[in-house]
This record gives C-alpha cells, sequence and structure tokens, in this order.
C-alpha cells in the first residue's frame, strides 16, 4: 500500500502527467500509422515477380487445360527451356503455399479462368519459384521458372500501378489520426492543467481582501491544489486581519466622536469670541479626519453590492449639492448612460474630487466623457494645480502637499480613497495639468460588460 501511495503521489505532478501524456500519444501513434502501413498494406514478402511474369504463368497453364492429354506433352516439350521446365506431376501428390510466395500467387490467381486450382507454391530462392496446379481435368502440372529470366515471348504492355498519392486511405487515414489525436490530447490538457492553473491566476488577480470572492477551487495536480491550498489560507489571514483593523478603528472613532461632542456643546456656552471661533472649527477638523478614516477603511473593504446606475444622474445631483452651498460646480457631458457599478462609493469619490477642488479654485466642471471600450470623469479647476513631482503621492495615504493646500485642513485621505474606488471598479485616477491653468483629476473605467464587472 506504501508504495502503491507513491507511485500516486508521483503521477498527480505535472511534469509526470505531461511525461506520461507525450509517450501514450506517441505509442498510440505509432501503433495506428503501423496498424495502416504495415497491417493493411498489400503482403510484399518474398519473391516478387513482375506482373508479365505472373500473367505468363497463368497463360501456359490456360493453354495447357484447352488441348488435349497428348497435346499437352507436345506444349510442354515446346515450352520447356532452361529458365522454364513444366512438368506433368501426380494429382494424389500434396502440396501447399509457401507464405512467402503469396504475393506471387496472388498474381497468378487473378488471371485464371474458373476450374484452374494453385494447389501448391514453392520459392527455393528469391529468383525462382516452383508453381504446382489442378488443371480441370484433375490432372497435375508442375512449372519452375526462374522469375529473374524472360523464357515468354513478351505479352502486351500493361500500365503501371499508379503510385498512393497523398489523399489516398493509406495516407490519409493515419494523418487525420494524428491530427484529431492531437487536438482531443491538446484540449484535456488544457482541462486538467491549464484550466486549474488558469483559475488560480484569475483568483490572484480579483483577491483585494474585500473577501466578497469565494475562495479558489483546489483541483487539478498536486502543485496547483497546494497552491490554491496556500492562496486559501493567507486569503483567510488577510481577510481576518483587514476586519480586525477596521473594526478596531470604528471602534476608537466611535469613542472618540463621544468627547469630541462633549467638547462641542461646552465650547457652545463661551461667550461669542475670536478663540471660541477658532475652538469650532479645530473640532470639526478632528471630526473630519475621524469620518474620512472610517470612510477610507470602509472603501477598502468593497462591501457594496453592483448595480445598474444612471452615471449623469449620480454626477449632476453632486454638482447640485455644492452649488446650493455657494459653489460654482458645473456639469458636462450626456444626459443619460447607465453603467454596472457600486453607486454609493462612486458618488463618494466624485463628491471627493469636487470638494478638493472647490477648496483651490473658484470655478469646478464635472465632465463625463464617453468612448469606446472606457468611461472617463473629469473634475476641473482653476486653482494652482499640483507640482509633477507630487501627483503620485497625494494618492498615497495620510500625504499631504505644500503648506499652502495644508491651511485647507483634511487628513490626506480624500484621494487615496477616491482611488480605491476607482481600482474597485477596475479603474484608474490620473492627475493632469489643465490649461492655462489648474488641475485635472480624473477616473477613468472601461465599459465592461456586467459579467466582466462581477468578476472584480
Amino acid at each position: 500500500m506504501k508504495l502503491f501511495g507513491r507511485i500516486s503521489l508521483y503521477f498527480d505532478r505535472i511534469a509526470t502527467q505531461l511525461s506520461a501524456l507525450l509517450v501514450i500519444a506517441s505509442v498510440v501513434t505509432f501503433a495506428i500509422t503501423g496498424f495502416f502501413f504495415v497491417v493493411l498494406a498489400p503482403d510484399r514478402s518474398g519473391p516478387m515477380p513482375s506482373p508479365d511474369g505472373a500473367i505468363r504463368i497463368a497463360t501456359l497453364l490456360q493453354a495447357l487445360d484447352a488441348v488435349s492429354a497428348a497435346a499437352r506433352r507436345e506444349l510442354i516439350a515446346a515450352y520447356s527451356q532452361g529458365a522454364l521446365t513444366v512438368k506433368l506431376d501426380d494429382a494424389s501428390a500434396p502440396g501447399s503455399v509457401d507464405p512467402a510466395s503469396r504475393a506471387l500467387l496472388s498474381r497468378i490467381v487473378r488471371d485464371l479462368p474458373p476450374g484452374i486450382r494453385i494447389v501448391a507454391v514453392r520459392s527455393d530462392q528469391p529468383s525462382s519459384a516452383a508453381v504446382r496446379a489442378l488443371l480441370r481435368d484433375g490432372q497435375a502440372v508442375t512449372i519452375n521458372v526462374l522469375l529473374d529470366d524472360d523464357p515468354f515471348p513478351p505479352p502486351p504492355p500493361h500500365p503501371e500501378p499508379p503510385e498512393p498519392s497523398f489523399l489516398s486511405p493509406p495516407v490519409l487515414l493515419p494523418l487525420i489520426f494524428i491530427v484529431a489525436s492531437t487536438i482531443l490530447l491538446s484540449i484535456w490538457v488544457a482541462r486538467r492543467l491549464a484550466a486549474p492553473l488558469a483559475r488560480f491566476a484569475a483568483a490572484v488577480d480579483r483577491f483585494s481582501g474585500a473577501g466578497i470572492e469565494s475562495p479558489v477551487r483546489e483541483e487539478g495536480p498536486s502543485e496547483i491544489r497546494r497552491a490554491a491550498r496556500a492562496f486559501n489560507r493567507m486569503r483567510r489571514r488577510i481577510i481576518r486581519l483587514i476586519e480586525d483593523r477596521t473594526t478596531t478603528l470604528i471602534a476608537i472613532s466611535h469613542d472618540l466622536r463621544t468627547p469630541l461632542t462633549r467638547l462641542r456643546l461646552r465650547t457652545e456656552e463661551i461667550p461669542a469670541s475670536a478663540e471660541k471661533i477658532r475652538m469650532l472649527e479645530d473640532l470639526e477638523l478632528m471630526d473630519s479626519m475621524i469620518a474620512s478614516a472610517v470612510t477610507y477603511l470602509r472603501e477598502g473593504s468593497g462591501l457594496e453590492a453592483l448595480e445598474m446606475a444612471d452615471l449623469p444622474s449620480v454626477i449632476e445631483t453632486i454638482c447640485d449639492q455644492f452649488a446650493d452651498t455657494g459653489h460654482t460646480v458645473v456639469y458636462e457631458g450626456p444626459q443619460r448612460f447607465a453603467m454596472l457599478c457600486r453607486p454609493q462609493s462612486l458618488g463618494r469619490a466624485i463628491s471627493n474630487l469636487i470638494e478638493n477642488a472647490t477648496k483651490f479654485g473658484t470655478t469646478v466642471t464635472a465632465r463625463l466623457t464617453i468612448s469606446t471600450g472606457s468611461v472617463a470623469i473629469d473634475v476641473e479647476d482653476d486653482g494652482p494645480g499640483i507640482p509633477d513631482e507630487e501627483k503620485q503621492r497625494v494618492m498615497e495615504p495620510f500625504y499631504r502637499t505644500d503648506p499652502a493646500r495644508q491651511a485647507t485642513g483634511g487628513f490626506g485621505l480624500g484621494l487615496a480613497i477616491v482611488l480605491a474606488v476607482a481600482e474597485s471598479h477596475g479603474g484608474t485616477l490620473t492627475l493632469l495639468d489643465r490649461q492655462p491653468r489648474g488641475l485635472c483629476a480624473r477616473m477613468s473605467f472601461p465599459s465592461a460588460t456586467s459579467a466582466d464587472l462581477r468578476a472584480k
């Protein structure tokens, strides 16, 4: 049992299965090819007389059968030469066909009339043969002939048999089998080896730590099963770590809001002064920082379900909310466009971009552009912009740029949240310079089908 278990474990490996597949395919291909070319091919063993020699032997037998017994001796005396001897034999003598002379027998019988029977064919040497036949009256005749000589007058010429063409069955059938077996074995390899590996790679690409994706199926050869099992263990540890981190920080933020609320109430009781205004602003900033941190953690979890939403309506609603608070925010783009997305997360990302734009610019434009294969949401402002060396870093969590922008407050998570939302939709976030001045924040998404987005 231990030996059988070791053999099974060895044959469960990718390299062993590929090697066995190649060996089996080679053996089967050679066997079928040999069957077509050897078993079905005509018997060419033994002496191979020309078709003329076989026809002349058959012609002599027909002539002997057609004359009387007395005339046969005269005919035999006339035809008997050095290369050919003919004699009348005893009909009761036993006879057999030499297996090496079956080709000669088949050529002679093909030209004999009914009634004349070949009872023995023997080849003592590759260039000679003895043929014994029974005529229709029961007389036995034995013909000894040298196959390389020409003891008879030449008969009328016979056409040479055609060479086998590429489309003849002995050539075409093995080729069809080889092609068909190669295709079938390739399909089997794809299903047995490549398919589990492709599913494993796709699961690794989709994994975001959100816990929505199902575990990878542990199937295929042992190496792929071990990799899938290790990935599932890692996936569970990462999800548990993220859930613990999120739960802890949300609990901390909840506990912090209680003393913040008490501080805000006590500050409200202080007589109006510049100091009171600054204290309320600091409290508001702290509350905003806590809210942005919780939002960033929740966006990273990606728990919102996908649904069809009208993207222009989502953008226009956010623009109207900022316009109601006194900001100049306009929307440009189509009036209708349905997209499979997470509408709350996407709306929060657009709101963050517009909020950043209103902090540094006086006029903000939210533009939706739909092209073949992609969807882009641009939020443009006429503010000071961001230096090129800072554009990549400002999308990192908790990073804040120059002091002029730090004066507006914030926790450095706005663009990090937008980036997380864009990536959860299979898109990207790019910061571009706006002419003549300002910044353009662009979220680009592939215009994928519902099935493609659900795979994200």
